[in-house]
C-alpha cells in the first residue's frame, strides 16, 4: 500500500460505511430471498421446493469464488477487485429481478454469488487496513455484526418487499446501495491500492473445485426429486463429486502454489474453527430458512409476520457483536464457544417441542435463545481462525475459511430442507392410516360431519389437510431435535477434544 497507511476524519468514516455497506449487501443476500420464496415460485410458475435452488445456488457462486480471492487480489488489486466485486454484484443484481424463469434467475444468482463471493474477506482486509493499530479490534467487532446481522435481516426486509411491493425489488435495493459504495471505496482508496503481481494459477485445483461443489450442491439439491441414488444422474454427481474432492486434496496437499493450503489445517486453533464454522453454519441455515417456509406455508404468516417472527435472533448479536473482541481478549475464544454451544443445544430442543398452537411470542423467544448462542459463536470463532496463523498465511487462511462458510450454507440448506421433506411425508403417512373412517373414534367423527352437511369425500380433505399441517411441524420437530444433538456433540469435541500444540506449516 502507499505511504498513507491509515485514514483518518470522514474519509475514514465514510470507506468504514462503504465498506461495510458492501459487506451487508453479500450477506444480506444470503438469507433476503428465504421468506421470498413462496412468491417468487409462485410467479414463476414452480414449486417451492425448486424456488429453494435461488438460496443453493447463491452459496456455490460463492463458494466456487472464494478460494481464488487471494489470486485475484494479487492479480488486479485490493481496491480494484472489491469495486469490480461490488459492480459485478449490483449487475447480476440487476438480472436476477428481471427474470423472468427459475432458470434464468438460478443462473443469475449464481453469477451474483461469484462477483459477491469475494467481499467478506476483502473487506475484512480493507477495514485491518483502514484503521489505526489501536482502533482495528473495535472496527473488526463492527465488522463482525455487520456479517451476523445480514443474514439475519434479510428474511425481515426480504418479506416486507415481497408482500408490500414485489420480490424482484429484493434484487434491485441492491443497486444503488451497492454503485454507493463502489464509488465511496474507489475515490477515497484508490491511493491505498496494492501492487499487482501475477501469480501462478492453480487451475487445476480451481476445476476440481467448481466440478466437486456444483455436483455435490445438484445432488442435495435434486436427490428428493429423483429418489437418491435410484437415479443414475445422481450417481453420477455422487461419484463425480467424491472423484473430485479427492482428487482437489491430493493435488492441493502436493502443488506449490496450491488454490487452498490444507496444510493450515494442520494448526488446531485453525482446524478447530474451519470445523465448527462448516457444521454450524450448515445448521444455522436449515434452520433460518425453515422456520420462515413453515410458517408461511403452513401456519399462514405473510412474509412480513414470518420474518419478524425470527428478527430476535439477531437482536443480541446486533448490539453487542462490537463489544464480543474485549470478551474473548479476557477469556479466552474456547470458553465462549462453549457457552454459545450450550445456548444453540437449549434453542434447538425447544425447536424440537413446537406444535401446530404455537405463537408468535414463543417462536420469537426460541430465536432470541439461538440468537444468543450466536452472541457468543461468530466473533470467538473469528478471533480463533487467525490466533496461530502466521501473517503471510493469513489471506490463504480466510479465503479457505470463509469458502466453508460459504459452501456448507447452502449444504445445510438443502440438506435440512431434504430432511423436512421426508420426515413430513412419514409422519403424514403414519397419521393418515389412523384416522381411515372405518375406525374408531374417526367413524364418529365423519358421522358428526355428515350430520353437518359435510359429504364423506370433503371431510377427508379436511381431515388430510389437518394430517399435512400436523405432520409438516413433527418433520420441522425432527430437524431440530437432529440440530440439538449436534451441538452436544461439538461442545463434546471443544471440552473434551485432544489438544495440541501448533505443528510448522
Amino acid at each position: 500500500m502507499g505511504e498513507n497507511k491509515y485514514l483518518t476524519g470522514w474519509p475514514l468514516i465514510l470507506s468504514a460505511i462503504a465498506v461495510s455497506l458492501g459487506t451487508f449487501l453479500m450477506t444480506l443476500d444470503y438469507s433476503i430471498a428465504n421468506v421470498s420464496i413462496p412468491y417468487i415460485a409462485g410467479d414463476l410458475a414452480v414449486s417451492a421446493d425448486q424456488g429453494i435452488y435461488v438460496i443453493t445456488s447463491f452459496a456455490v457462486g460463492s463458494a466456487i469464488a472464494l478460494p481464488i480471492t487471494g489470486w485475484l487480489t494479487k492479480r488486479v488489486g485490493l481496491i480494484r477487485l472489491t469495486v469490480m466485486c461490488l459492480l459485478g454484484f449490483v449487475l447480476f443484481s440487476w438480472v436476477c429481478g428481471a427474470s423472468r424463469y427459475l432458470t434464468m434467475l438460478v443462473i443469475a444468482r449464481f453469477l451474483q454469488g461469484a462477483a459477491a463471493g469475494p467481499l467478506v474477506p476483502l473487506s475484512q482486509t480493507l477495514i485491518v487496513s483502514i484503521f489505526p493499530p489501536e482502533k482495528k479490534n473495535k472496527a473488526l467487532g463492527f465488522w463482525s455484526m455487520i456479517v451476523v446481522v445480514g443474514p439475519i435481516a434479510g428474511p425481515i426486509l426480504g418479506g416486507w418487499i415481497s408482500y408490500d411491493i414485489y420480490w424482484p425489488w429484493i434484487f434491485f435495493l441492491n443497486i444503488p446501495l451497492g454503485l454507493f459504495a463502489a464509488f465511496i471505496i474507489h475515490f477515497f482508496l484508490s491511493p491505498m491500492e496494492t501492487k499487482r503481481e501475477k501469480p501462478p494459477t492453480d487451475w487445476m485445483g480451481l476445476l476440481l473445485l467448481a466440478v466437486g461443489v456444483s455436483c455435490l450442491q445438484f445432488l442435495l439439491d435434486k436427490g428428493q426429486q429423483f429418489d437418491w441414488l435410484t437415479s443414475p444422474i445422481i450417481r453420477t454427481c455422487a461419484v463425480t463429486s467424491f472423484v473430485c474432492f479427492a482428487f482437489l486434496i491430493a493435488w492441493e496437499l502436493t502443488h506449490r502454489t496450491p488454490l487452498l493450503e490444507l496444510r493450515l489445517l494442520k494448526i488446531p486453533s485453525y482446524n478447530l474453527s474451519v470445523l465448527f464454522m462448516g457444521t454450524m453454519y450448515a445448521i444455522y441455515f436449515g434452520g433460518v430458512v425453515l422456520v420462515p417456509l413453515w410458517l408461511q406455508e403452513y401456519m399462514g404468516y405473510t412474509p412480513i409476520w414470518a420474518g419478524l417472527a425470527v428478527a430476535p435472533l439477531g437482536f443480541l448479536p446486533a448490539l453487542f457483536s462490537g463489544l464480543m473482541s474485549k470478551f474473548v481478549a479476557r477469556v479466552g475464544a474456547i470458553p465462549l464457544l462453549a457457552l454459545s454451544l450450550v445456548f444453540f443445544a437449549l434453542a434447538s430442543f425447544d425447536g424440537a417441542f413446537f406444535n401446530t398452537d404455537i405463537d408468535f411470542f414463543h417462536i420469537a423467544l426460541s430465536r432470541f435463545f439461538f440468537g444468543l448462542g450466536l452472541l457468543f459463536f461468530i466473533v470467538p470463532l473469528f478471533s480463533l481462525s487467525i490466533r496461530d496463523i502466521p501473517a503471510e498465511k493469513l489471506p490463504s487462511s480466510t479465503g479457505m475459511f470463509h469458502f466453508v462458510r460459504a459452501m456448507m450454507g447452502g449444504v445445510g440448506t438443502s440438506i435440512f430442507t431434504t430432511m423436512w421433506i421426508r420426515r413430513s411425508s412419514f409422519h403424514h403417512a403414519n397419521q393418515v392410516a389412523q384416522v381411515h373412517p372405518s375406525r374408531e373414534p374417526v367413524s364418529g367423527l365423519y358421522t358428526q360431519l355428515s350430520q353437518m352437511g359435510i359429504t364423506q369425500e370433503k371431510a377427508q380433505t379436511m381431515v388430510n389437510d389437518m394430517a399435512t399441517s400436523q405432520a409438516s411441524v413433527l418433520g420441522m420437530n425432527d430437524c431440530f431435535y437432529l440440530m440439538g444433538w449436534i451441538f452436544i456433540g461439538m461442545l463434546a469435541i471443544l471440552l473434551f477434544g485432544k489438544r495440541k500444540r501448533s505443528q510448522p506449516i
